[in-house]
């Protein structure tokens, strides 16, 4: 009867409406899928949006990677292809490519580029310093500044080395996350085990930053688990605990 004496449209039940009602269900998933992988570019904590989202914060890292949502978009692009205008004239189009699915190796250099803009954010947050100030020490404009933190330039060595001792942060920690974001090979000849070691240490660090410097006690957790041991197996050698890196003493 309501639908009857209404202006709206009258739909086919039953499955017309549910159809509307999943693509809409799409349409909010995918929206709220790139606002989750885009909030701690833009300055927000992960526990901030595990409190807006009611979700923890390791499912929120899990279910919003970066390969997740990448593929999410490419699966929407799919889905709604865009709509083709009417040209003026007519146009010969040859040999255009096809949207294909990343590689492996492209979703590799994503990540890498996610966690040096990742580290930089927090870093900048961590300061206390604002966006200009860290961009004057730089010598690099404020736009810019927010653009390397939100992954969407690609920094030199230098811009990265003085962004780092602009919040007074060592820039060997960002060594490694640079030349994975830069998609640099890895062929540093072996100079000893002290340099080694150091290069190490900066790694860890530089993965510890761009993972907002978790506290010892959730790197604990995460380290303490051990594999299980298969009978007949020899023991393995000691391992220099995780901590060690980052310069905490285990408990």
């Amino acid at each position: 009867m309501v639908a009857q004496t209404s202006s709206l449209p009258v739909l086919p039940w039953p499955l017309k409406p549910l159809r509307h009602s999943i693509a809409l269900q799409r349409e909010l998933d995918d929206f709220i899928a790139v606002a989750v992988r885009e909030a701690p570019n833009r300055g927000a904590g992960w526990e901030e949006i595990a409190a807006v989202t009611s979700i923890s914060v390791g499912s929120l890292k899990k279910r919003f990677s970066r390969t997740q949502v990448t593929k999410a978009v490419h699966a929407r692009r799919k889905r709604r292809p865009g709509r083709r205008s009417t040209p003026a004239v007519t146009v010969t189009i040859q040999n255009s490519p096809a949207c294909e699915t990343p590689s492996d190796e492209e979703i590799q250099l994503w990540n890498a580029q996610d966690a040096l803009a990742r580290a930089l954010s927090h870093l900048h947050r961590s300061s206390g310093l604002s966006v200009r100030a860290i961009a004057v020490q730089a010598s690099i404009s404020p736009s810019h500044a927010y653009r390397l933190m939100a992954g969407e330039r690609s920094p030199s060595w230098p811009t990265v080395r003085c962004f780092a001792l602009a919040c007074d942060n060592d820039p060997n920690d960002l060594v490694d996350l640079w030349n994975a974001a830069a998609g640099q090979p890895d062929n540093q000849p072996d100079a000893g085990y002290d340099l080694a070691l150091a290069r190490f240490q900066g790694a860890i660090r530089g993965l510890h930053l761009a993972e907002a410097r978790p506290d010892p006690a959730t790197l604990d957790q995460l380290s303490t688990r051990q594999p299980p041991v298969i009978v007949g197996d020899p023991p393995e050698p000691p391992r220099s605990h995780p901590r060690s890196a980052l310069g905490v003493t285990p408990a």
